[in-house]
Order: C-alpha cells, then sequence, then structure tokens
C-alpha cells in the first residue's frame, strides 16, 4: 500500500450539500415539488402477485433457507410503476417487497449459511432486474439540456426500492460465504458494463451506491480487473470527444484513485498509457469543475508512484491552458501547485520542469483577474507551501529573472490594491532569499527595456521615413488629426465654471493614444512593461502604501460561485442520504415511508487500495478490514 494517507476527494452533489453549512444552502420558498423521474419506459406486461412468506429466520435446516431464499429473490425480480404515486393497489405489493428485501439484507449479514450456484445466479439475476434499466433523457422540465452544474438533480422515483437492492447486493458481495470463483459464472463483462453504464445516471445518491459496489467487484474479481479498467477508459475518451456529457466522471475518478493508490513500481506501460491518454485529457471538457478534485488527486498519485512521469504531465497540462476561462485556470493553478507540493521531495524533478511551469505563473501573476494574480502569487509563499519556497530559493538564479518582469508590472501598475501589495511582497522576499540575485535581475531587467525600447523607436522611425517617402500626405493629416485633438477643449456652457482654465479634452499618450503618429494601419507591437520607465526602489511611496493595504487584504478570502436556490424536498433528500460507506449492520428500524437505517458497529469505505504485485492475493488476513484499507492484487488472473 502507498504511504500517502491522503484519501481521494469524495464526489456527488450529496457530499457537498452534507458538506455545507446550513446557512449556506438556499432553498426556495415556492414550488415545493420533487424533481424525479421514471427509468421505466419498457411495459413490462402482467406481474406476479406477492404475497408473505415465512421468515427465513423461523425455518430450521440449510435446504429450506436456500429454498426460501430463492423464493424470496424470485418475488423481488417483481418491478414495480412508481410514478403512479396514488396506485393504491400497488401500495401493498410495493411493500410487500420491501420488507423482503430488507429481510434478505439481515439474512445476509446475520445468516452463515453457505451460498450454492442456484443462489448465486438468482441474486445476479435479481440484482439486474431491478437495477440495469434504460436511464431517462438528459433533460430538465424546462426543456432545456440538465446542467449539472446549475440545475438540482433529478431523483430516481423508484429509489425507495432500488436503494435497498444496492444495499442487499453490496453485502451480498462482503459476505464471508461469498465465493467469487463461483460467481464469477454469472457475474461477467456484461454485468459490469451494465453497472458502467448507470454511471450516468443523474440522481447522485445512485452513482454513490454504485462507486461503493462497483469498488467491491473490482476488489473481489480479479479476472473482472483488467475490463474494468478499459471499460472506464473508454468512458473517459467518449466523454472528452464525443459528447462531453456524463454524470459519473467524478465517481469513477473517485474509485480509480484508491486502484492507482495501490499500484506496484516500476509502473507498467499500461498504467502509464491510462495516466497520458485518458486522465489528462479529461482537462479538456469545459465541465472540469464537477470533478477536477477527483481527477487532481489521481494525477498526483501517479506522479507520487512514478516521478518521471511529471514532465509530460505538465507539458500536456500546460498545452491545454484555457485562455478565456476564469474558473478553470484557478482549477489548473490549483493543479499545479498539488504537483509542486508532490515534487517537492524530488529536486531532480523540480529542476527539470520549473523553467515552464513558472513562465506559466508568471502570464497568471501578470492577469487582470485579480483571483488568479492572488492564487499565481501564493503558490510559493503559502503558509502550507514551505516545501516549494525552500526549492524556489535553492533556484532562485533560474526563477527570478523569470518572475521578476511580472512581479514588478503587478506592483506598479495592478487596478487591485491587494494585488500590488502581494507582488510588492513577492519582491521583497526575493530580495531577502538572494540579494546578489535579485541585483542581477534589476540589471537585465532594466538592459532588457532599454533595448526593447531602443527596437520599438528604431521601428517607428523607418515607419515614418517611407511614409514620408511614399505617402506623405497620408502622415500629414496624421499629424494634423492629433493637433486637433489635442487643442480641443471642453465646452463652455450653463453648467460649466467659465473661469476655470481650458484643459485638452483628451490628453494623448505618446505610446498609446495616437499609434506614434503614424497611420492606424500600422500596427506597432506593445509589450507589458512599455509604459513603465521607472527604475526600482524599495523605498517607493506607493509600495510603502501598499505595505499597510497588504496587512488588512492578505487574509481576505477569495469570492466563490454562490449556490443557486435548491428545492426544500431536493435537499432533504440528499441530506438524509447514508452512504454505503458509512452504514454498518442492520438495524431493524424503519417508518411506514419506505426509509430504513442502519447501525453504525463497523463502517466500509471506498477508501481502500489494491496491490499491483500480481499475485491475487487480498491483505495479510485474507480478508477485508473494518476501515476497508486492505491491499488487493492488480492482476488479471
Amino acid at each position: 500500500m502507498s504511504g500517502n494517507k491522503k484519501q481521494p476527494p469524495k464526489a456527488g452533489q450529496a457530499n457537498k450539500i452534507k458538506a455545507l453549512d446550513p446557512s449556506d444552502i438556499i432553498v426556495k420558498k415556492e414550488g415545493s415539488a420533487l424533481k424525479s423521474s421514471s427509468s421505466r419506459f419498457l411495459n413490462v406486461g402482467p406481474q406476479e402477485k406477492l404475497e408473505p412468506l415465512p421468515k427465513i429466520r423461523s425455518l430450521t435446516t440449510n435446504a429450506e433457507k436456500e429454498a426460501m431464499f430463492i423464493r424470496k429473490i424470485r418475488q423481488c425480480c417483481v418491478v414495480f410503476d412508481f410514478t403512479d404515486v396514488i396506485n393504491l393497489a400497488q401500495a401493498e405489493q410495493k411493500e410487500i417487497k420491501r420488507e423482503t428485501l430488507l429481510e434478505l439484507v439481515e439474512f445476509v449479514l446475520t445468516d452463515k449459511l453457505p451460498f450454492s450456484p442456484i443462489m448465486y445466479k438468482a441474486v445476479i439475476a435479481m440484482v439486474s432486474t431491478n437495477l440495469f434499466r434504460p436511464l431517462p433523457p438528459r433533460l430538465n422540465p424546462s426543456g432545456d439540456q440538465y446542467d449539472p452544474e446549475d440545475n438540482e438533480p433529478i431523483l430516481e422515483v423508484a429509489w425507495p426500492h432500488v436503494q435497498i437492492v444496492y444495499e442487499f447486493f453490496l453485502r451480498f458481495v462482503e459476505s464471508g460465504q461469498f465465493d467469487a470463483g463461483v460467481a464469477k459464472q454469472y457475474l461477467g463483462r456484461k454485468f459490469v458494463q451494465q453497472m458502467l453504464d448507470l454511471f450516468d445516471s443523474e440522481d447522485p445518491r445512485e452513482r454513490d451506491c454504485l462507486k461503493t459496489t462497483l469498488h467491491r467487484v473490482y476488489g473481489k474479481f480479479l479476472s473482472l480487473r483488467s475490463y474494468i479498467r478499459k471499460a472506464i477508459k473508454l468512458v473517459f475518451l467518449s466523454f472528452c470527444y464525443e459528447s462531453e456529457s456524463h454524470n459519473g466522471i467524478a465517481e469513477l475518478l473517485e474509485i480509480l484513485g484508491s486502484i492507482i493508490n495501490g499500484f506496484t513500481l516500476p509502473l507498467k506501460d499500461e498504467h502509464k498509457e491510462f495516466l497520458l491518454r485518458a486522465l489528462v485529457p479529461l482537462h479538456k471538457p469545459r465541465a472540469i469543475s464537477l470533478y477536477h478534485p477527483q481527477l487532481s488527486y489521481c494525477i498526483a498519485q501517479y506522479i507520487e508512484k512514478d516521478p518521471s512521469l511529471t514532465e509530460q504531465t505538465l507539458k500536456t497540462l500546460i498545452s491545454l491552458w484555457p485562455i478565456t476561462n476564469s474558473s478553470k485556470q484557478m482549477l489548473f493553478l490549483n493543479e499545479i501547485e498539488e504537483i509542486l507540493l508532490v515534487i517537492s521531495q524530488y529536486p531532480e524533478q523540480f529542476i527539470v520542469v520549473q523553467e515552464m511551469v513558472f513562465k506559466k505563473i508568471a502570464e497568471c501573476i501578470a492577469s487582470p483577474h485579480f483571483q488568479i494574480a492572488e492564487k499565481a502569487l501564493t503558490i510559493w509563499s503559502c503558509e502550507n507551501n514551505e516545501c516549494i519556497l525552500r526549492l524556489v530559493a535553492e533556484n532562485v538564479e533560474v526563477i527570478l529573472p523569470i518572475l521578476f518582469p511580472s512581479l514588478f508590472y503587478v506592483a506598479k501598475s495592478h487596478w487591485h490594491k491587494a494585488i500590488r501589495s502581494m507582488a510588492y511582497s513577492g519582491l521583497r522576499l526575493f530580495m531577502d532569499i538572494d540579494d546578489a540575485a535579485f541585483g542581477v535581475a534589476i540589471d537585465n531587467y532594466q538592459q532588457h527595456r532599454k533595448r526593447e525600447k531602443e527596437e520599438r523607436d528604431d521601428r517607428v522611425q523607418k515607419w515614418k521615413e517611407l511614409f514620408a517617402e511614399v505617402e506623405p500626405q497620408m502622415l500629414k493629416e496624421k499629424a494634423e488629426e492629433a493637433a486637433q485633438l489635442a487643442t480641443r477643449v471642453l465646452p463652455t456652457g450653463p453648467n460649466n465654471n467659465i473661469n476655470k482654465p481650458k484643459r485638452p479634452l483628451i490628453h494623448l499618450d505618446p505610446l498609446l493614444g495616437d499609434n506614434d503618429g503614424l497611420p492606424t494601419t500600422v500596427v506597432i507591437p506593445r509589450h507589458m512593461g512599455d509604459l513603465i520607465e521607472e527604475e526600482f526602489t524599495v523605498d517607493d511611496p506607493v509600495f510603502k502604501e501598499l505595505t499597510e493595504e497588504h496587512q488588512i487584504q492578505m487574509h481576505k478570502k477569495l469570492r466563490h460561485k454562490q449556490m443557486l436556490p435548491m428545492d426544500p424536498l431536493t435537499v432533504e433528500a440528499l441530506q438524509d442520504h447514508i452512504s454505503l460507506d458509512d452504514k454498518g449492520s442492520y438495524s431493524d428500524s424503519y417508518t411506514s415511508e419506505e426509509s430504513y437505517s442502519y447501525s453504525s458497529r463497523s463502517s466500509y469505505s471506498t477508501s481502500g487500495s489494491y496491490s499491483d504485485d500480481d499475485q491475487g492475493s487480498y491483505s495479510s488476513s485474507g480478508s477485508y478490514t473494518e476501515s476497508g484499507s486492505g491491499s488487493y492484487s492488480d492482476e488479471d488472473q
């Protein structure tokens, strides 16, 4: 198992709502109709009428228990239509099925009856009948395409039964009597593919159950591991290059986080290819904010396993850098920060990537978007990033010349006072790290700007000479136009003070306003620092003002996108959802409103890792541990 103790970020809107403070959740005052839809479009025909059967626990022999178990499983194959909520004729039948499912969950958890092949076949058939169905179209009530970032989730109307089926199957697979060697005759690739198709469900509760269930299947069925990874890769590729629409990317990435954590070294070529061809392209879709924490965790896990992948990963990441999407730029900066934290233990890898990384950081520092600039300025100066600052200090001769132009420009010219103060603090920090390197950077910067200005003036003069020779009239008209604009004054009137001295209406900057006296058909390139001609000095009054402002602004939080109002019933449904990872043993307490609860004597989580030792064995104890952290082989045997 990897030494990294960090757990994969939890995916899903239910976990997001639970993590929020109740005061941050905005509930609609009107319109409390729960958004739900049915996944059942096919007419299943006449159904068997259900009748209460004897309790399995009341039977004595194993043969009787097995026969009753199969009868109850077949009863649970009856599927009901939950869209007609006033159908009293089916209410009793639904309750019988719900009580039967709960009894089966209790039986699997408490009884030690060995599972026979016919029991495996019946369970797999029942699970397939209840879970595998066509998903509804991705449409919200207004008819527009469903946007998981802005719209409320559309919940599965058949959830009262579907939820218990997921719970039963998970406990069945986790049972001590479960034999994967026998079960694989009935649970194959088709079953796994249908399970992966359900990850596109719009109900976050179902995706959470699917995540835990697939995680257990991956741990139990060694022969299916390679197929599961390839099928997940296909989902990612289809999402990136075809539809850019899938609801379960975050949950699939959370499963992969545990799988990657168990890879052994050296990494196989198959695993490296998965990183470069399936994971890194996930940075392209515009909906990256929905799954970026899980994606960033997987990338960091790969780099921690094999630091030599850092250069190629960062090259691709920078090549996919967003140009106009500021929120996406923030995500990329967060990921770069996490990668730098990982490779801080490998200075040789930091040296390889430092130039291309800090060139991109320098661009972000000069961004007019104050949050982008603030994030870029805190990558090495944050309290928790001392390891990055240490590497920056060790390589200051390379990094400072890259960052200095942006820091100097922002400290003098950025529109936001807090950003100017942070840039000034960055300059002072580099001065304290290495005063000699800082002096060299200033001299080089001044020489570069001086040379740049001379080249620019020479270019302007050559254009003027060319126009004077070829089109002297056009150059003369341009000069007259500039002279007229410079002499225009504000109009006088009843609202104007005639005693005020006349002043030009427009003040023309020689480098900005009149295109250097040339016609507008000539474009003279302007560089970032052309308008900054002052020499740098730490005693500048502007910097003294920024020092005081910095003390006020440095601890302010970034502004975040406010959560949109949600339906109160939707919020309640998501808050009441208990992840299968957090549930323990069955407790016979449930209400007439078709809900049920579990005590927490033991817990299971999807944070377990799988070792890649090609042996296909469980942890040293030969079974799941209580925390679900046992290691598993990743060989497809």
